[in-house]
């Protein structure tokens, strides 16, 4: 049983353990495309003068920044979030003890939602666009990391033309290459975070494989379902500004990057094929637009669970790839996490996830984790 501990950080300085008998329960969601929050909930109750106290601690403040970091055994602790207080929701009750004020903290993409703009770029590809936003924004210290995206064509009068927020934008951005993803992580020390533009990952990176059977069970639960209407052939066709000529691409679902043995969709022999609507050329490489729809495509096998309590060594969060093993059954497979819970209380810590595959396995047994599970 592995032994699990949590810690908070109250604007980048670590939380006394006074501070932290204040707290009752932290709920961390994080979500692929979305902005992570943190749920802190913290009692209050009203003193003999008929005051509430404990709402309107100098840590609670608006905008105060907040890191919550866990540690199971001896690993290093990993960051569940990093960013500032955003607001407050408030319970009173007359019944003692039942009154919370819940503290509601954002990651760091609250600071690139702030201000609405017009801007214009005029660049070869849209991750020099990202890489100019990121660092145009001063709030967020920490390093960028960017996957770099096909140019532009070789348009004449090709100015990208945004409006929205910079989170707007850069999301904006992505999903017109329908694989990259903008989002930002928490950084190695407190009060930084990683500003990334990013496709996911193509294989593991260390999380422990998820196991739902045997010896080495970690898995309360894990539900599949596949999508057979989802994976799909992708063509297109524009006209080239330049020479009037009609240029048509095309992408396989067939020609796909698998997580792991087989396609999720090998036994479909009615697989449908997909036009992309018109101007794809505008603004992103007609190659990359029908790739990148095949790929968003390709994942049709959705699965969600939960881990069993102090049995899981690793600390799961999205745009991350994990081994899951559920027996012998195709759906023992590697996926990328989409969305992870986290539940902290004073006794125990709880895991929940949603992840995507494009892939099955067909020889599960021992030999899908090296060296065996079963």
């Amino acid at each position: 049983m592995a032994n699990i501990e949590y810690t908070v950080f109250f604007d980048n300085q670590q939380a006394s353990q006074a501070l932290l008998d204040k707290i009752d329960e932290v709920k961390v969601v994080q979500a692929v495309d979305q902005a992570w929050e943190a749920r802190l909930k913290i009692p209050v109750f009203v003193n003999n003068d008929g005051k509430w106290e404990g709402e309107a601690e100098t840590w609670m403040r608006p905008y105060n920044r907040v890191r919550i970091e866990v540690k199971i055994g001896e690993a290093a602790p990993i960051a569940l979030i990093d960013g500032p207080v955003v607001g407050f929701e408030g319970e009173r009750s007359t019944y003692p003890g039942t009154s919370i004020v819940t503290m509601v903290v954002h990651d760091d993409t609250a600071f690139l939602n702030r201000e609405d703009e017009l801007a214009f770029y005029q660049t070869g590809a849209d991750s020099d666009i990202a890489r100019e936003i990121f660092s145009k924004a001063n709030d967020i210290q920490g390093p960028i990391d960017i996957d770099s995206v096909p140019a532009q064509p070789d348009n004449p009068s090709a100015v990208v033309a945004q409006r929205g927020t910079k989170i707007q934008i850069l999301r904006s951005l992505a999903s017109r290459h329908r694989r990259w993803h903008a989002y930002v992580l928490p950084g190695s020390t407190a009060g930084q975070s990683i500003r990334a533009f990013k496709k996911f990952p193509t294989r593991t990176d260390g999380l422990p494989a998820l196991v739902l059977l045997g010896p080495d069970r970690n898995l309360s639960d894990f539900n599949a379902t596949n999508n057979h209407s989802e994976p799909r052939d992708v063509t297109a066709s524009t006209l080239e500004i330049k020479n009037k000529n009609i240029v048509t691409k095309t992408a396989s679902y067939s020609d796909v990057a698998l997580l792991g043995g087989e396609a999720a969709d090998k036994d479909n022999r009615k697989r449908s094929t997909y036009r992309l609507p018109p101007g794809q050329n505008d603004s992103v490489d007609l190659d990359s637009a029908v790739q990148g729809e095949v790929e968003r495509a390709s994942y049709s096998i959705v699965g969600t669970g939960s881990v069993i309590p102090f049995s899981y060594t690793g600390i799961l969060s999205p745009y991350r790839a994990v081994d899951v093993v559920i027996s012998d059954n195709p759906y023992s497979s590697t996926y990328i996490l989409t969305r992870v819970v986290h539940n902290l209380t004073r006794s125990i810590y709880t895991q929940e996830f949603t992840a995507i595959s494009n892939s099955t396995s067909p020889d599960i047994g021992s030999s899908f984790i090296p060296g065996g599970v079963f």
